[in-house]
């Protein structure tokens, strides 16, 4: 069991905020998130060996697709995740005419998504 702080996340009138030590950090718009991320539902892909375990239910193309919305919500938040949010502009645009925020946290969350939860692969 780890010891490390999780965060947990919210929905305040349809904006995704994140918990962090001083209450709560306004991300951006759910809508605006799920956009970024590319729409409603995600999909991870796995390998033969992988899909292989039993624990792990992919479908006939050794894929698991999940709801964006839900899962972002339900995902607990490193304190380093968190901190990085922390110190990225909600109020600048980024490069894709979204915050800056709003981006680095559909980017973190993908790259954690897509590594399977293993950063350190």
């Amino acid at each position: 069991m780890s010891s490390r702080p999780r965060y947990e996340a919210r929905l305040e009138d349809d904006v995704l905020h994140v918990e962090h030590d001083d209450g709560w950090l306004k991300i951006a718009p759910i809508d605006d998130i799920v956009e970024l991320i590319g729409g409603e539902t995600y999909t991870l892909e796995y390998g033969d060996r992988a899909a292989a375990v039993s624990w792990l239910d992919t479908d006939e193309h050794d894929a698991i697709s999940f709801d964006v919305r839900e899962t972002v919500l339900e995902f607990a938040y490193s304190a380093a995740f968190v901190e990085n949010l922390k110190n990225c502009p909600v109020d600048e645009s980024g490069e894709s005419g979204y915050p800056k925020r709003a981006e680095l946290f559909a980017d973190l969350v993908t790259t954690i998504w897509d590594a399977k939860g293993n950063l350190d692969a």
